[in-house]
């Protein structure tokens, strides 16, 4: 008996730690709580879809991580969106508001993403304070978790579409409003995201 209390505690205190977060880094959304169409801002294109679902079996953070199930047609498009001045508001679910955030003191986003190795990639997409969306370009060329560092750096404004709204001005304008997922380059598949962080400069 005491030897497993002694095994349960050492459980107890890896998990803590695991899912802690260090001071050099702030936890944006690990997903939790309800994933559907009232909290995620999320679609396809006419002949493609997506489905949007919490997964509580594969996660790095928290109870659950985003699973993304897609099927995509030739020149179709999908996106799954979290933060604010979304259509669905209440897609609103970051752990900190955009505002209340010191921009200044981070440089990065952190993503965990399930891979598939697959060959594809996902466009992980910010919409920035004018209304202006960015892209930076992941490529699904492992298997397993995977914590991807995306440098503000970077991004790179996308040519294809912007927000009718947008301010165009090719200057990332704080603070970041939002973030959103892409699947691109293959025609059906499955991924998993968790624990977006802004990590701080060095």
């Amino acid at each position: 008996m005491r030897y497993l209390y002694f095994f349960l505690s050492g459980l107890l205190i890896f998990f803590s730690l695991s899912c802690s977060q260090s001071k050099d880094e702030l936890l944006i959304d690990s997903f939790e709580g309800r994933l559907n169409h009232e909290t995620v801002d999320f679609g396809a294109s006419i002949g493609s879809s997506l489905k949007v679902e919490p997964e509580e079996q594969l996660k790095v953070c928290g109870r659950q991580s985003m699973r993304l199930d897609y099927e995509l047609v030739r020149d179709g498009y999908m996106w799954a969106a979290r933060g604010y001045n979304l259509n669905v508001k209440g897609a609103a679910r970051w752990s900190v508001k955009p505002t209340d955030i010191h921009w200044r003191r981070f440089d990065r986003f952190s993503i965990y993403m399930y891979g598939a190795k697959s060959g594809g990639v996902v466009n992980f997409d910010i919409t920035d304070a004018g209304g202006e969306m960015w892209r930076f370009i992941i490529k699904d060329d492992f298997e397993g978790w995977k914590e991807i560092i995306c440098p503000f750096s970077s991004f790179f404004v996308r040519k294809d579409w912007q927000p009718p709204t947008a301010k165009r001005d090719e200057s990332l304008d704080f603070p970041i409003m939002s973030f959103q997922f892409e699947p691109r380059g293959t025609t059906e598949g499955v991924y998993y995201f968790d624990c977006v962080k802004l990590l701080k400069r060095k």
